[in-house]
């Protein structure tokens, strides 16, 4: 503004200069008179200009920033809406559309310490945010998917307190954990610097808290390696996780489905409750490699699990690929992972819900398909051949089709 100001000044003797040289001639007393009041006119104008351009300078001063909480927030969010089919032998074939919604506050307190916090659709079930289109375009729930903190004193140390993201590295493309799944407790994340590193994950998290019996908990722990440069990373390890006061107690999350673990009826014939026939003390072995053939990212990924609790039907594992990257629009990207998991290798209710329908005791493959429409958006296609029950297995064969949207 100030420089508009001096600009005005400096063209002033210029806007003034006819009138000047025409007023150095000699003139009639009247043409004088009439050239005086051009010249004040002038110069009236150039006060009210310079008077406006003050007081747009001092509007623009009185613009506050923004506040220093606005700078240390960040906020992101996605949305997902799909179609699927299910077709499960023995029952009737299902359609149904769903979404999914997902907004995420993240915090900085100080340089150790953020928060973090997501709320999304879906309903209390821990393994999914998705929501079905349905109950006479009733009103949908949100919910807190996340909430907890994030204290890193330094770049090789966390510790996180809450309902929070999986602490633990997932190379079973949902073998073990769900992806949807964010436990609740406290876990400290140690992780080494160079481009061959160790790393360490512990964790206390909380599955029931129970007012008249022991509290079933996890007990939970990774260590491996980490190497790799710009183009090429390894990750591989060993993950140990260990559930109390489950055994012989009331099923987690729905207490009338075992989700495809061994389970033992209440005694009394009226009550439909189920209880868990082994306890849980599962013992796990993961790798996976990401690298590029050419210039297009490519992954192997690995992953097997065995409960040691379980007297049988004890073991899991799961194998696949990952070839290209649906990032710019345009560009593709492949999936396909084969597994098979039998009945009490795992927790089957907190593994994943699309694979057989949810839970364990099933083998099959897993295809998709996605391709990036626009920046931060994309379509896909998923379908599942799978075999629901590994001693009576039934055919199981799903259909997913989703687009993608995020913001962040």
């Amino acid at each position: 503004m100030k420089k508009l100001v001096w600009l005005l000044m400096l063209c002033l003797p210029f806007l003034l200069l006819p009138v000047a040289a025409t007023a150095a001639e000699e003139v009639s007393e009247e043409e004088f008179a009439e050239l005086q009041t051009q010249f004040e006119e002038v110069s009236a104008l150039y006060h009210e200009l310079a008077a406006k351009l003050a007081e747009l300078e001092a509007k623009q001063e009185e613009v506050k920033p923004l506040p220093s909480w606005a700078e240390n927030v960040k906020l992101s969010g996605d949305l997902r809406y799909r179609f699927e089919h299910i077709n499960k032998e023995g029952k009737k074939s299902r359609n149904r559309e769903r979404v999914r919604a997902r907004i995420a506050l993240d915090g900085k307190v100080n340089d150790q310490l953020g928060i973090k916090i997501r709320l999304a659709s879906g309903s209390d079930d821990p393994v999914s945010t998705n929501q079905t289109l349905d109950g006479a375009f009733s009103s949908k729930h949100i919910w807190f998917d996340r909430a907890y903190f994030d204290w890193h004193p330094n770049d090789n140390v966390s510790v996180w307190g809450g309902k929070m993201k999986n602490p633990f590295h997932d190379s079973g493309d949902g073998l073990i954990w769900d992806g949807d799944l964010n436990p609740e407790g406290i876990a400290l994340l140690l992780e080494g610097t160079g481009d061959t590193h160790p790393f360490l994950t512990a964790a206390h998290l909380w599955a029931d808290e129970r007012k008249a019996a022991a509290d079933a908990r996890l007990v939970g722990a990774q260590c491996g390696i980490k190497s790799g440069g710009k183009n090429t990373k390894v990750v591989a390890g060993l993950g140990y996780y260990a559930y109390t006061n489950v055994e012989g107690e009331k099923v987690l999350v729905d207490a009338e489905d075992g989700f495809g673990n061994s389970t033992i009826p209440d005694s009394d014939p009226n009550v439909s409750d189920l209880y868990y026939a082994t306890g849980f003390r599962e013992f796990e072995v993961f790798a996976d490699l990401s690298t590029k053939l050419g210039d297009i990212p490519f992954k192997l990924y690995g992953d097997y699990v065995t409960n040691t609790d379980a007297p049988t039907d004890d073991r899991g594992w799961l194998f696949g690929a990952k070839f290209g990257k649906a990032k710019t629009p345009g560009d593709w990207e492949f999936k396909y992972n084969y597994r098979k998991l039998e009945a009490d290798a795992v927790l089957g209710a907190f593994c994943d819900s699309d694979f057989i329908g949810g839970g364990t005791d099933g083998k099959g493959h897993k295809f998709s398909v996605a391709v990036a429409l626009a920046k931060h958006t994309t379509a896909g296609i998923t379908y599942f051949i799978n075999d629901a029950g590994l001693t009576a297995g039934k055919n199981y064969r799903r259909w997913q089709i989703d687009f993608k949207y995020k913001f962040k």
